[in-house]
């Protein structure tokens, strides 16, 4: 009597097998923590998003009714393909942005921005999204160490002179950290310059977009 795979081509063709279904079973294992940790991730996205809409408008901006879209702005003064959110109701009318952008006058750069903006354009509130800046130094003008940033709410481009008191501007600025506090003053100038020359609703959506 012949044993179950007891020549070599029944053991190949069984080993075939053996290994195909591994292969099926590791790449079904694979696709599925993929499925399962990409909602995780959409999830996660979508809840710091909301945070920080909360953080930089007004309170009460952001409810059941409200549409928030990601787009993508690119102009000289702020950035290429910078995210900037558009908060509207729904019918579409403009509660508000947050914008995010970029200046390379500060001592190590890129300086990394990002600001509430009312449907009017004034900067509700601005805070730093990612510095290099000098720890002890640089990094003075954060929340965490004062109300440098405070300067900036509800500010447009006529309300206030867009410089640091140093130069003849109407802003304070921390000492020993000159260079950033002008780098954020004339980056977020430049920020009202740049949304007050663009269509705003015409803006590329980002890929994968909120709405």
């Amino acid at each position: 009597m012949i044993k179950p795979f007891s020549s070599p081509f029944t053991r190949a063709i069984a080993a075939g097998f053996t290994l195909a279904f591994i292969a099926a079973l590791c790449v079904f294992f694979i696709l599925h923590a993929q499925h399962n940790t990409s909602e995780k991730i959409s999830a996660n996205q979508n809840a710091r998003m909301m945070q920080v809409i909360n953080d930089l408008l007004p309170a009460g901006t952001l409810t059941e009714d409200t549409i928030t879209v990601c787009k993508l702005f690119s102009h000289k003064k702020i950035g290429k393909n910078m995210p900037f959110l558009t908060v509207t109701d729904k019918n579409n009318k403009p509660l508000g942005y947050i914008a995010t952008f970029s200046t390379s006058r500060g001592y190590s750069n890129p300086l990394i921005l990002i600001a509430g903006l009312t449907s009017d354009l004034k900067i509700y509130k601005v805070d730093i999204q990612a510095s290099k800046e000098t720890p002890g130094i640089g990094d003075k003008v954060d929340r965490d160490h004062g109300n440098f940033l405070d300067q900036f709410d509800n500010q447009n481009l006529e309300s206030i002179h867009w410089e640091v008191k140093k130069f003849g501007g109407d802003f304070d600025y921390i000492t020993g950290a000159t260079v950033t506090s002008r780098a954020i003053v004339l980056a977020s100038r430049d920020l009202l310059k740049a949304v007050n020359e663009t269509d705003l609703s015409s803006l590329p959506l980002c890929k994968g977009a909120l709405q």
